[in-house]
């Protein structure tokens, strides 16, 4: 393909050479391009492709042709376009490398601080009961016609969300729901087309504030609000405490969902249900506004009528069927999301909740199963905000009837040192009640062994991933697959 061909939707300047030079492939790592392919030179927080050495190298390798947003020196012989950013320009890069993939799709982006995947699995399965057929990309992989690839971001690289969205495409697909993380706006993983629906779901102060994410909260709220701007159709949910402030950086008009009665989309007479031949919890609610009518989710948790609502919005838009709608919130299984995996005298839970925020939500949400006793396994993950630590323990520590401390992500820090942290939090709880087991299958062996009738016990932090990092290294790891073992092998 030209360069030309490449670079259409955006303005640049060719330095040196010409645009019609023909490339076979696009690079911007270093270490893996190859002869013919366009590299593009970016800027990270410890290396840059822009340096001397580095094209002088890679032009020694037989790659001649380079895109970049400084002055650098150039290679003899070499093609040098500049760009205003060369994130920018790698994401439409991309976009054309692969026909430009969003063109044939419906596009809806979801950010927030928390419900994102909730949301995500709930207006795919709303798409798909109405009549799409849909993929989705986010925290729990890329699923595409059934197939699930995993993913190390919540939003990946720009060159890898236009490739799922071919993907996408080559399947059948006409609509495509992705998860979009403040990161992945901030380093425009998500430019080279305009999402025909972005969806604020809520901000959060917290975690991702420091020199790896966000230098300031306001850095947060910036990033989160450009999904809207990035979008035709923008919703946000109007209840939210940051709203004011979230909506200076908005530049579109915007329809607001929530409990207000003004607002575009907005759920009143919600009501909480519980199954008692099942034991299952439920909510039922009314949606009034742009559209009148009833629904009832199979979730717990309040939240998640903000979650479905949201989801309700764009079905609305897209004129999907209320039945459709119906059926599908009535039917809702997320893997990793308050996801029981084994029912029987006593219950077992996973879930992803891996903050104070998320476990205070998640442990409040499971009251409503009605347990004898509520028991929550968790390891807050290294080298992360401590808050995590001290917010999962004193969330824990004051809802769970019974905590075990474990292990999750330790990354490269000791166990010790990540539960003296977590023991903080847990003893800001009236009366805390736990205890700590090192290693994360004998934890969750421990409370199945000494599960008493009616208990419910949620094992939280690691949720769908199949995987826990330790010293370094990702050694295959599952929460729900463990537990399958677990039970067949005591015969329960």
């Amino acid at each position: 393909m030209k360069i030309s061909e490449l670079l259409q939707r955006i303005p640049y300047t060719v330095v040196s050479g010409s645009d019609d030079l023909q490339v076979t492939g696009i690079s911007r790592d270093n270490r893996r391009a190859v002869p013919g392919d366009l590299f593009i030179c970016t800027t990270g927080a410890r290396f840059d492709t822009h340096s001397p050495d580095v094209m002088e190298k890679l032009a020694e390798d037989g790659v001649t042709a380079f895109v970049t947003d400084k002055e650098t020196g150039i290679p003899e012989g070499a093609t040098v376009i500049r760009v205003e950013n060369t994130r920018t320009a790698g994401a439409f890069i991309y976009a054309a490398w692969y026909r430009h993939p969003a063109d044939q799709l419906m596009m809806v982006g979801i950010t927030g601080s928390k419900g994102k995947t909730t949301t995500t699995h709930m207006l795919a399965e709303i798409l798909r009961v109405g009549g799409h057929k849909v993929g989705t990309i986010g925290t729990n992989g890329a699923i595409i016609d059934g197939k699930v690839y995993e993913l190390s971001n919540t939003t990946p690289e720009s060159n890898e969300v236009q490739m799922y969205l071919r993907q996408m495409v080559n399947a059948g697909c006409d609509a495509a729901v992705l998860e979009v993380s403040s990161q992945g706006m901030k380093q425009h993983r998500v430019d080279g087309f305009t999402f025909d629906y972005g969806i604020l779901m809520n901000i959060q102060e917290g975690d991702h504030i420091g020199p790896n994410e966000h230098e300031t909260f306001e850095d947060y709220m910036y990033c989160k609000a450009q999904l809207l701007n990035h979008s035709k159709t923008a919703l946000i949910h109007g209840d939210d405490p940051y709203y004011d402030r979230v909506m200076q950086y908005v530049n579109v008009p915007v329809e607001r969902f929530g409990a207000d009665p003004s607002f575009d989309f907005h759920a009143e007479q919600i009501e909480k249900t519980f199954d008692e031949q099942e034991e299952l919890p439920g909510i039922a609610f009314h949606v009034g506004g742009k559209i009148e009518d009833a629904f009832w989710i199979n979730l717990p948790g309040d939240y998640n009528v903000w979650n479905a609502l949201a989801a309700i919005g764009v079905a609305a838009h897209e004129q999907i069927p209320h039945c459709a709608m119906k059926e599908a919130l009535a039917n809702i299984h997320i893997k990793g999301r308050a996801d029981i995996v084994y029912k029987g005298k006593f219950s077992v839970c996973v879930d992803f909740a891996h903050n104070g925020a998320s476990t205070w939500q998640h442990l409040k949400a499971l009251r409503e199963y009605r347990p004898k006793r509520l028991i929550c396994i968790f390891g807050a993950d290294g080298n992360r905000s401590k808050g995590r630590r001290y917010g999962m323990g004193e969330a824990a520590g004051t809802l769970a009837d019974f905590s075990i401390v474990t292990s999750g992500h330790n990354r490269w820090e000791s166990f010790e040192q990540i539960l003296a942290d977590t023991e903080v939090g847990l003893h800001k709880a009236p009366n805390p009640n736990y205890i700590a087991i090192k290693n994360r299958k004998e934890a969750i062996r421990y409370a199945i062994e000494n599960a008493q009738e009616g208990d419910l016990i949620t094992i939280i932090g690691l949720g769908h991933e199949s995987w826990q990092e330790e010293m370094g290294v990702k050694y295959p790891y599952s929460d729900t697959e463990y537990v399958k073992e677990l039970v067949e092998e005591l015969g329960l």
